[in-house]
């Protein structure tokens, strides 16, 4: 965002030279100052929501707060708007969908004359980085900077009966939009056009048919609210993102809309232009924001004890308006400057007192309290020393999801009794997410069937991750466990298995070659893991039977091992 540093000054009273603007900015505004140059300083607004920074007359309210200075311009009384001071007739104007465009504004200037603007305008616009077109499409963008507030000039002798109509495009609809490119246009996308035509996609760019050109005498005037999400979709839709699209995407103010509206109307008044129709379609009213806001609060979150004063004069700086609430709360009631979107919760009225007050003065402090015992890390260094070992043995480490994908479920000859068994999530994403894990080798059989369908033949990994057992009337049981599958194209992979087994040195454990438990291994391979004369855990090649059902035509071997065994 770049800010125009004589315009900035027309707008707000500076009593500091450039350089003591730009570190007071520096120190108590959210955006980081990028670049000063004599003409402008530009502000990084990458992150932060804060609209009212895209807006001249936002900023302006900003430095005078961050100066302690004021503001060189009023906003006008609602009795002074141009359409509340004369009766004029109102123009045609349909819209389809209220909630896509719930405000509407449009008005018939007539007798204009397209011509260069003045140097005072073309500087402006260049030190904010927009170009200068001509005097009557100049006058929206100049509105647009100073307000925030998007407005859109259609040449009126090319709106087919100067009716316009807001409407969702049709699939397949075409545009030509002002940057010259034929846009293919969504059923998502909105529009605004004649009868019989696309004018421009709203709140992104206008239609190049409809452009301002030099033969241009009478213009139809747009102010509109539009909604926010939409325009963002519609911009990233087409790749098209505008200084428009930009604005509307953080929210547009109607109190805002009517500022820019009339003193755009003014301006054209001045360039010899008559306002002769105004229409204003929908929603007007305008939303009082209010938020209750705690002393203790402000003082527990920022860590400084602050008095009524220094609570209240930073944000009556900022142009908040309070009231002392005549409870024993300590509080206030405090309302929300029209300009300032993105004050939702207390926290962000906080902020702005942290913020005025001085985040350089609030001083650090030892903390209060006990030092809290340390946590056992016995678990993950075992963990972390595992991992270590099984990569030098010549593994690699997977990592799955803690659920049981549908096809696994049907590998595993899961129907809704065995189901049951498992924990079942109540609001899943989708039906592949509907069930945990009760073992982690059947997903290490997925990762085997994906990589053999990409053209590998040994495959060695290991996955140390968590599954999840019911219990009734409580939470499901959590147990870490290693698991390792191996698939090497030999007859016996159970053999090298239990080889890579023994190279892990763990103490304590034994083997014991048995029968198969249950019938998804292969009976006469499996070898029993005993810490001391207790089972703990098994070593099996899985049954061809199953295998097949997983995608895996060879033989291939299995480990798990609950981590709490080889702790203990």
């Amino acid at each position: 965002m770049l800010v125009p540093i004589a315009w900035l000054k027309e707008l707000v009273e500076i009593k500091v030279s450039d350089s003591q603007l730009v570190h007071a900015l520096s120190l108590k505004t959210v955006a980081a100052v990028k670049e000063v140059t004599k003409d402008y300083i530009e502000l990084d607004l990458k992150g932060y929501n804060r609209p009212d920074f895209l807006a001249m007359r936002g900023l302006a309210y900003e430095v005078a707060a961050i100066l302690g200075t004021k503001v060189l311009f009023t906003d006008p009384h609602e009795s002074d708007f141009i359409w509340e001071t004369k009766k004029l007739p109102k123009g045609l104007v349909e819209i389809e969908d209220t909630t896509l465009a719930p405000l509407y504004c449009v008005a018939k200037i007539e007798g204009l004359k397209v011509e260069k603007s003045n140097s005072e305008w073309i500087k402006k616009l260049t030190d904010s980085g927009m170009r200068s077109i001509n005097n009557v499409t100049d006058v929206t963008n100049l509105m647009m900077l100073e307000h925030g507030q998007p407005l859109h000039a259609f040449d009126a002798s090319k709106v087919e009966s100067e009716k316009i109509v807001v409407r969702a495009a049709k699939a397949g609809e075409k545009i030509v939009t002002l940057d010259g490119k034929e846009r293919v246009l969504d059923k998502q996308d909105l529009l605004i056009a004649d009868q019989t035509k696309a004018l421009g996609i709203a709140g992104v760019m206008g239609g190049l048919m409809s452009e301002v050109t030099d033969k241009t005498s009478t213009i139809l005037l747009e102010a509109a609210v539009f909604d926010s999400t939409n325009i963002r979709r519609t911009a990233q839709r087409h790749s098209l993102f505008s200084e428009a699209s930009r604005r509307f995407q953080h929210g547009i103010n109607i109190r805002r809309l009517f500022y820019a509206f009339n003193d755009a109307l003014t301006k054209y008044q001045e360039l010899g232009g008559k306002v002769t129709a105004i229409t204003i379609v929908g929603n007007q009213e305008i939303e009082v924001r209010k938020l209750t806001l705690s002393h203790q609060k402000v003082n527990n979150l920022i860590g400084v004890i602050l008095s009524d004063k220094e609570i209240e004069q930073p944000l009556l700086n900022l142009g908040y308006t309070l009231s002392k609430n005549n409870d024993k709360t300590n509080s206030w009631l405090v309302y929300i400057p029209y300009w300032r979107l993105d004050v939702e919760i207390e926290e962000d009225i906080i902020e702005d007192i942290a913020r005025l007050y001085g985040y350089e003065r609030i001083e650090s402090k030892p903390l209060v309290g006990t030092i809290p015992e340390k946590i056992d890390q016995k678990l993950f260094k075992t963990i972390q020393e595992l991992q270590n070992k099984l990569v030098n043995v010549g593994l690699s480490e997977v990592q799955t999801y803690s659920f049981y994908c549908t096809k696994t479920l049907e590998s595993l000859g899961f129907d809704e009794k065995h189901k049951k068994t498992l924990v079942k999530i109540a609001n899943p994403m989708s039906a592949e997410t509907e069930y945990m894990r009760l073992d982690i080798w059947p997903n290490l059989g997925e990762v085997i069937d994906k990589n053999i369908r990409q053209g590998f033949k040994d495959i060695a990994i290991f996955e140390i991750g968590k599954v999840y057992q019911p219990k009734i009337d409580s939470l499901p049981h959590e147990e870490y466990r290693l698991s390792i599958a191996l698939m090497n194209g030999s007859d016996n992979p159970l053999q090298e298995l239990s080889a890579i087994l023994n190279k892990l040195d763990i103490k304590g454990i034994s083997t014991q070659v048995s029968e198969a438990p249950i019938p998804l291994f292969h009976p006469k391979r499996f070898i029993k893991i005993k810490k001391g004369d207790q089972m703990i855990a098994g070593m099996a090649e899985l049954h061809p039977r199953i295998a097949h059902k997983f995608g895996i035509e060879k033989r291939v071997a299995f480990c798990e091992i609950p981590l709490s065994d080889l702790l203990s």
